[in-house]
This record gives structure tokens, sequence and C-alpha cells, in this order.
């Protein structure tokens, strides 16, 4: 949502798009993504859940947003609090159980290079957003945080063409990339990759495999999408009788 400063008016972004100067819009490679099946178990599950599956698919989001912006901020520098000194939570338990996960995930890593980094490619006409590139043991790790019940085809997809796109813009090789899940059913300690309920998974040796797979799920979306660009709605800010 972008709200201009003398507030007649808000427009509003209808997908997830990326542009450098406001007249090249490039999609997100997570709504890309969205042409990827979702699998048989995922519409069982929907069609199960009825009318409260936007609710929460909703609630999942911004669950994952908030774990997110606290692991950000933490990388930052800035110290990170589950009651503030009013007493009042700022994450739910399961939200501070799966920041705690992150912590002791965090113990492997020597060196932190990027946070929410923006990825922007005209060569794959796409855009997107990294969460973490560090060093574990010499190597370089490109890191996506997930909070979701389980993990996806899609995830692997996601980070083939992040790898690509970032080797690009910073001319710098990624040795290996996962998923750091922060929800894991792993109930074993297996350093230094795994924990009580977290792992870091690691997709690298199928890297040609996925790239391939996300390649030609941009040609289905392409197929459906030959004209993209973000839908602008406007809409006034205030009424008044």
């Amino acid at each position: 949502m972008r709200i201009f400063k003398n507030l007649e008016k808000i427009q509003v972004l209808d997908e997830r798009f990326y542009t450098l100067d406001n007249e090249i819009f490039y999609p997100s490679v997570t709504t890309v993504l969205n042409a990827y099946p979702k699998g048989i178990y995922f519409n069982k599950w929907l069609k199960e859940q009825g009318d409260n599956a936007d609710t929460i698919l909703r609630e999942a989001g911004e669950q994952g947003s908030n774990v997110h912006n606290a692991i950000e901020s933490f990388l930052l520098g800035n110290e990170i609090y589950w009651f503030d000194e009013n007493g009042k939570e700022s994450y739910t338990l399961l939200e501070w159980q799966m920041i705690c996960r992150f912590m002791e995930f965090y113990k492997c890593v020597d060196n932190v290079e990027q946070i929410e980094m923006q990825l922007f490619s005209e060569n794959h006409k796409i855009g997107g957003t990294l969460d973490l590139i560090c060093i574990i043991d010499g190597k370089r790790w490109l890191i996506d945080f997930k909070t979701s019940n389980g993990l996806y085809k899609t995830y692997e997809l996601q980070l083939a063409i992040y790898k690509q796109v970032y080797e690009e813009m910073m001319n710098k090789n990624i040795d290996n990339y996962g998923v750091l899940w922060l929800k894991s059913n792993h109930r074993t300690d297996k350093p230094p990759f795994q924990g009580k309920g977290w792992i870091l998974k690691d997709f690298s040796n199928n890297h040609e495999h996925n790239l391939k797979l996300y390649h030609h799920t941009r040609a289905l979306w392409d197929e459906e999408n030959p004209n993209f660009k973000p839908k602008n709605l406007e809409y006034p800010n205030s009424f008044k009788k």
C-alpha cells in the first residue's frame, strides 16, 4: 500500500511487484510460484476448512511476519522482548518459541552478510526479498525462514531462483541454500543444523532440477499473465457528510 503525503487518496497494489523506475514491473518470485500445483493434501485441507480457510491462512501469515520481523530486528542489533516494560505480550507463545529456535540456530553462524535483501533481475524479469545470507563453517548460505506447518516444493524453487539472481547481482557464489524451518516436528538435537522444533533443510543438491521446475512454472504463469503489471485501485481516504 502506498499512501500519498497529501492523504487525498490511497493507492493499493493488488499483487506483489518490484520496480526500479515505476514503469517496468516484475512479479515477485512468490507471486509466480502461485502457479505451481498446491497438491492434493493442500486442496483437501482447504476444502475441510471451508469458510475458515481464509482466516487461518491470514493468521498464519501474520504469525510468520511477526517472527520474521523479530529476527530481522535482532540481527540489526536491537534487543527484542517477549513482554514489554508494561507487561504486555509482544509475541504469542508459539511465536516466541520459534524466535528461541532461531537463536539456537544462530549459534552456528559465523558472519551475517545480508538481511532482508531486495533482489531484482532484468534477465529473469523477477523480484524478491531474501531473508539471510550468512557464513557457516566457511560456506556462504542463502537461508529463508519458514514458520509453516510443513515444507513445500515451492520453497526449493524459490531459493533456486534466489541463488541465480543473487549471484548475478553480487558476483558472489552461494555454496548452500535452504530453509530454516522453525515449526518442524523434530524432537532431537543433531548439531549443528537440527534442534528440537527446528531444522536447517539444505536444498542445494537438487539445484539444477529445482531451477528447471521454476522456469516451467514461470512459463505457466506468463501464459496466464501476458501483460503483467500491478492493478492500481484508488480509493478516497475519508468521507464527510
